[in-house]
């Protein structure tokens, strides 16, 4: 098992942006020569509600864009887990689920 993905949010007036944390991206840096993925996502409040009223919590399908990696390889990572840059508080943690 590897180590677990962490995802920052910065919460804003109209949404939140996440990203990956840099030790993070460091660790997903020789993936990330072959894949596309964004920097980071920024997803407004109304966005959130209507996606999560249809297709349930959002958190898993921001990881898998931001990282390129499908369920089974983030199982692999240990999971992730979404944190507050600023004091890593955590608002997420996928073992949380299990």
């Amino acid at each position: 098992m590897m180590a677990k993905i962490i995802v920052e949010v910065g919460k804003q007036m109209d949404g939140v942006t996440f990203r990956l944390s840099p030790q993070t991206r460091a660790l997903l840096s020789p993936r990330f020569r072959s894949e596309q993925v964004p920097a980071s996502i920024f997803v407004s409040y109304e966005t959130k509600s209507d996606f999560e009223h249809f297709h349930g919590p959002l958190c898993e399908h921001v990881v898998m864009i931001l990282t390129g990696l499908n369920e089974q390889q983030l199982t692999n990572f240990g999971g992730f887990r979404f944190v507050t840059p600023t004091d890593d508080k955590v608002l997420f943690d996928s073992h949380a689920l299990q």
